[in-house]
């Protein structure tokens, strides 16, 4: 009887071990297998341009650290990092949060379209034309104003008409979505 209360009092024992031993990895596999979330799969700004990331989940505060600070460098205000382009390149933006989960976010700093002209100035009425000089056609405009100008693209050829007095932005985009800006004043 002695023998059996002694081989059931190791089996309990063997058994309670098992059980937290796989209850703590369990939970050691669930922290390695969470990541943080981002509200965009990557980032792309310009050089000196600025973009905003919201961190989805995790525990604040967050640390943040760019693989290569002379392309773009980053910061972080609650849940919000904020990639502010240095020159053109790619790299990785790594994010910790105070649990010790991790995320990473590739960046892509790229130039943005050149133009001819960067500020151009046309009467009401009148047109001028602005020549794309880098990217990839096809290009499309979108004027930030409407009723002060408005603007068509045929080829390489960006051309404003001057709607109303006051001053407006036209953003060009290229076929790889690269963009740039033409600020337009109205006379």
């Amino acid at each position: 009887m002695k023998k059996k209360t002694v081989f059931n009092l190791i089996v309990l024992m063997v058994c309670s071990l098992s059980t937290v031993m796989f209850t703590s990895c369990s939970k050691d596999d669930d922290i390695k297998k969470k990541t943080l979330k981002f509200n965009v799969a990557k980032v792309e700004v310009t050089p000196m341009g600025t973009a905003e990331v919201t961190i989805g989940n995790g525990t604040q505060p967050f640390t943040v650290k760019s693989s290569d600070e002379k392309l773009a460098t980053v910061t972080v205000a609650k849940n919000i990092l904020t990639v502010t382009g240095v020159k053109e390149g790619k790299g990785t933006i790594m994010v910790t949060d105070k649990d010790k989960v991790m995320g990473t976010l590739p960046f892509m700093v790229v130039a943005p379209l050149s133009f001819d002209k960067q500020n151009v100035e046309v009467t009401v009425g009148q047109e001028v034309m602005v020549t794309v000089k880098s990217g990839a056609k096809p290009y499309t405009a979108m004027v930030k104003d409407a009723g002060t100008a408005t603007a068509s693209v045929k080829e390489d050829k960006v051309t404003i008409k001057g709607a109303k007095k006051g001053t407006t932005t036209v953003t060009v985009r290229d076929k790889n979505k690269k963009q740039g800006v033409i600020s337009v004043t109205v006379k």
